[in-house]
This record gives structure tokens, C-alpha cells and sequence, in this order.
């Protein structure tokens, strides 16, 4: 049997790109919770925008290999924004 996994992201957004940031994960994230294994993600966003980290991404699946078929499968379909968006180290 498989376990739950949580996956944490963080996020260095140039300033500027932030609402495009934001419209490319909303965009991903519609992707991904119709994939199976997914149970939930949630995007926090510092306080402090000259935080290095602005944003961190907190996504639950059902199981590690859950995740690894969707990524795989969106990132061979070129769907993840990970790659479409300029972001920092």
C-alpha cells in the first residue's frame, strides 16, 4: 500500500511577475487536481515581498508515484509553468 506524500515548493517570483506567477499555477493546479492520486494543494503567499521565497506550494498526493505519473505526463505535454515562467533561484 502506498502512503499519502506532501510536497513542499518554494517559489522566487521576479518583481513584476507576480499576477503572471499566480495565473500560471491557478492554471497548473486545475491541471493537476484532475490527475489521479491528487488530494489537495494550497499556495501561500509571504507577507513580506522582499522575502526571497514569496511563494511555497503545499500539494498532498495519494502516493509518490501518484505525483511522479501526472508531472510526467504534464511536463511531456508541456502543461507545468514551472517551465514557461522566468523564476529566480
Amino acid at each position: 500500500m502506498d502512503s499519502p506524500v506532501v510536497l513542499i515548493n518554494v517559489f522566487s517570483v521576479p518583481q513584476g511577475l507576480e499576477d503572471e506567477f499566480l495565473r500560471k499555477w491557478n492554471q497548473t493546479a486545475l491541471l493537476m487536481k484532475n490527475e489521479p492520486g491528487f488530494i489537495d494543494t494550497k499556495l501561500h503567499r509571504s507577507l513580506d515581498p522582499t522575502e526571497r521565497f514569496q511563494f511555497i506550494n503545499i500539494a498532498k498526493w495519494s502516493s509518490k508515484e501518484a505525483w511522479q505519473s501526472a508531472f510526467s505526463k504534464r511536463i511531456s505535454q508541456n502543461e507545468i509553468f514551472e517551465q514557461q515562467l522566468p523564476l529566480c533561484c
